[in-house]
């Protein structure tokens, strides 16, 4: 009758034999080399798990076995360099592009389809009226989550995963989804920010603030919402499935956008408060983290934040709220030694363009680029991954 030895199990005598060490080398392995084991009842020696062994053997040309490390989801990207200085989208600095280039042409860049944004919109099923209907007090993410799959069936070129098939779905999905943030009733091909300022009905010199915004937004390399596309993307799902995904991951606890409540409700006390260092200063004194600073990834300061602060300053100089920020700031600054972070700055665009309880919204559409250019780059880069598991539970007997 076959043993657990003969099987799962080897003993001490055999594992040493098949590694070609003795007892004392073996019993140091356990722990450095993780050979997981059992004891034996009633005994003091142990068994030792065959696959454990099997994995450190050497083979019989004495060449020791080099264990090849399962493929990974993003093991390398070609999209976004995050380093302690900068950030770069296709080695083109971040900052510089905020600066001069257009939505559409950051986009064609991050997914390398010069041209996709063209005049066309993608059919509009007949139950997207009814259905934004019943939705009408849903957050947009959650309109979208429901409207994608929707549009996806009415729009049959979405299953065309071709790196320009991704892009020209790409487009439509943006622009879907920019409809949705802003309380449109539809996509549009003007460009993206003047889409945006003209459904939101404020003034036009905000357009280059908002292009701004979803520029800087649109990646900041492999965070986990953007690792939970990739990971699906390796599957074969379309553009739709992909921002959908994205944007569920989007709204997990842990992430940053998932704060944005947080530091919104520290905004809406720094812009109304008698004395804007006060909401500061009282977490601090009880010892809480201040939402909206000191969490920042980058070794000196975040590009994002920088450029964005600074465009704040030149452009609500005389705006109240904007000086009761910067008072804000300079007391987390003294105390924390840390600037105010992006998503705090965002959530003030977001105030001051009126996008009540949506104040995230632009840079929300921004990620789904992101996300985009790293669904397709998984997808068309990398075989179907399928990972193990290394099992830390209990062992069979």
């Amino acid at each position: 009758m076959e043993t657990p030895e003969d099987g799962l199990y080897l003993s001490a005598d055999e594992a040493a034999a098949i590694l070609g060490i003795s007892l004392a080398t073996l019993y140091a392995y356990v722990s450095r080399k993780n050979i997981r084991s059992l004891k034996v009842d009633g005994s003091r020696s142990r068994r030792y798990w065959a696959a454990d062994i099997q994995r450190l053997a050497k083979p019989k040309n004495d060449v020791i076995t080099t264990v090849t490390e399962p493929p990974r989801v993003a093991a390398s990207s070609a999209i976004t360099l995050l380093t302690d200085k900068g950030l770069y989208y296709r080695g083109q600095d971040v900052a510089q592009l905020a600066e001069t280039a257009s939505v559409e042409e950051v986009a064609e860049l991050m997914w390398q389809s010069p041209g996709a944004f063209g005049d066309t919109l993608p059919k509009r099923p007949k139950a997207a009226t009814p259905l934004l209907k019943a939705y009408a007090e849903m957050h947009p993410v959650e309109k979208a989550i429901a409207l994608f799959p929707l549009i996806e069936r009415e729009n049959p070129k979405a299953y065309d995963l071709s790196p320009e098939g991704y892009a020209r779905t790409g487009v439509d999905v943006v622009r879907w989804l920019a409809a949705l943030m802003v309380g449109a009733e539809g996509p549009s091909t003007q460009p993206l920010p003047t889409f945006i300022v003209n459904a939101l009905g404020v003034d036009s010199a905000f357009e280059d603030l908002v292009r701004q915004v979803v520029i800087l937004s649109m990646d900041h390399e492999l965070d986990p919402s953007t690792y939970t596309v990739r990971a699906a993307a390796n599957t074969g799902v379309t553009p739709y499935y992909a921002a959908i995904i994205g944007l569920a991951a989007s709204r997990g606890r842990r992430l940053a956008y998932s704060r944005g409540e947080t530091v919104g409700r520290l905004l809406e006390e720094i812009c109304t408060a008698h004395n804007p260092q006060d909401p500061v200063l009282q977490r601090y004194r009880e010892g809480e983290a201040i939402p909206g600073f000191g969490s920042n990834m980058h070794g000196v300061a975040d590009p994002r934040a920088q450029s964005l602060w600074l465009t704040l300053q030149d452009l609500f100089a005389g705006d109240i709220e904007f000086q009761r920020l910067l008072k804000a700031a300079q007391i987390a600054q003294e105390l924390l030694q840390q600037p105010p972070d992006f998503i705090l700055l965002l959530s003030f665009v977001g105030r001051k363009l009126k996008l009540e309880g949506r104040e995230l919204a632009l840079p929300g559409i921004g990620r789904v680029i992101g996300w985009l250019a790293h669904a397709s780059e998984q997808y068309h880069h990398q075989t179907l991954i399928r990972p193990r598991a290394k099992y830390t539970g209990i062992l069979p007997d």
